[in-house]
């Protein structure tokens, strides 16, 4: 595999903050990388291929797609599949390549307000341990820092991987790999957390924001594989994008960006945990919707979340199915104001919502088609699986795109 220990250590710096380098001919061996790096996305969106059928996926010529290939093959990330028949037509049997099993292993880390979890994986996205700590809210910052060593430890020690990528909840400076504020949990702020890992483990370490980690394992992993433009949304207690724009993640100078949640939504709304008003969060994450479901006495107000709301509002119960609309217009509201700006055109949504399943779903997707400018092609809602693993698979995806040069 290349070596990435030559690689900005937690965060792949954007082009603003390199001006010599990006003034600099593409050299032959990153060219190289770059290619190898295509076809394990080509291999990640379609599936097991030959040869062949990579050769006519990336518009090269044969010779070309095994002078690609062959690296991969003798680095151990890709084998060959039992020969497949050739056709009525004749011809040589084909050799399906796929990931190896015994191919490189890559280190995923989530850190959320409530909990830390790790996850070792394959280059293929298949996870083969995962380990999790919860901690307070109130948690000092060793704490917090002592649940995300115990729980790696499980998952890396003995195991040689090639690098840890890791999504963390509240704002982050990816170029540092450090949180740099965390309003839910402070003991977050400031935390260290790349080089911490980096000294522990001994490999690269990349941080990034949680949602547009998330939309990394979406990209690499998930709904997202045949997706050049969509955003990937998280919802619960906090909101947030991440962004992807032709392919690529779109982010700021040291990883600014994706506080999709703290844009304004309400000149004169309620007040906000950042010390703003009318903030997206404020009309559109469970705090409201929990004591909107109190002012209106619903059953099991207090733990209301976007399963329950719909089960009520199955039940017949009118004040729950207004609700429910309510908080669909709501989401979609930032939603709606990042089509105006980006027209992202699909929009996959994580978290809470996804426990409304479809109706809440078409609910969402009602919204979508009433709020933005009619284009005359609306864009689409997508529900991933309630208990996805994408911002671990997004972790391992941070540190794929790292190793092989390509822009994320």
């Amino acid at each position: 595999m290349v070596d990435v220990q030559d690689k900005p250590r937690f965060g792949a710096s954007p082009s603003h903050d390199r001006p010599i380098e990006s003034r600099r001919l593409i050299t032959a061996s990153r060219i190289g990388e770059a290619n190898r790096a295509r076809v394990l996305q080509v291999l990640h969106t379609d599936g097991p291929a030959s040869r062949a059928q990579l050769a006519r996926a990336l518009n090269v010529n044969r010779a070309t797609i095994a002078s690609i290939l062959q690296p991969l093959i003798d680095d151990g990330a890709l084998v060959e599949g039992e020969p497949v028949s050739a056709a009525s037509t004749g011809g040589k049997p084909a050799r399906p390549l796929w990931f190896s099993r015994h191919g490189p292993l890559l280190g995923g880390v989530r850190i959320s307000p409530d909990g830390v979890t790790v996850a070792l994986m394959g280059i293929d996205g298949t996870i083969r341990v995962q380990a999790s700590r919860a901690y307070g809210r109130d948690a000092s910052g060793e704490a917090i820092m002592a649940a995300i060593e115990e729980s790696a430890d499980e998952c890396f020690v003995g195991r040689k991987i090639i690098g840890i990528g890791v999504g963390a909840a509240g704002m982050v400076n990816a170029t540092t790999g450090t949180i740099i504020s965390m309003h839910l949990t402070p003991g977050l702020n400031g935390l260290e957390v790349g080089a911490r890992l980096q000294g522990r483990y001994g490999v690269p370490v990349l941080v990034d924001h949680h949602p547009r980690v998330q939309a990394l394992g979406d990209r690499w992993f998930g709904l997202g594989r045949h997706l050049q433009d969509f955003a990937s949304v998280y919802t619960g207690e906090a909101l947030g994008f991440g962004i992807v724009y032709q392919g690529a993640i779109v982010r700021g100078r040291d990883g600014a960006g994706g506080e999709s949640g703290h844009t304004t939504v309400q000149l004169d709304g309620a007040p906000c945990r950042c010390g703003r008003q009318g903030c997206w969060e404020t009309v559109a994450t469970l705090g409201w919707l929990r004591e909107r479901a109190a002012e209106l006495k619903l059953p099991q107000a207090e733990m209301m979340d976007s399963a329950v709301l719909v089960a009520l509002s199955a039940e017949g119960n009118a004040a729950a199915a207004d609700l429910m609309d309510l908080y669909a217009r709501n989401l979609a509201v930032g939603m709606a104001n990042n089509e105006e700006v980006l027209g992202s055109g699909t929009y996959i949504m994580h978290g809470d919502v996804c426990g409304g399943g479809e109706p809440m779903r078409a609910s969402i997707q009602a919204w979508m088609i009433k709020l933005p400018l009619d284009r005359g092609q609306p864009a689409t809602v997508l529900f991933a699986d309630t208990q996805d693993p994408m911002t671990l698979l997004g972790g391992g995806g941070l540190i794929l795109a790292s190793t092989f040069s390509i822009t994320v």
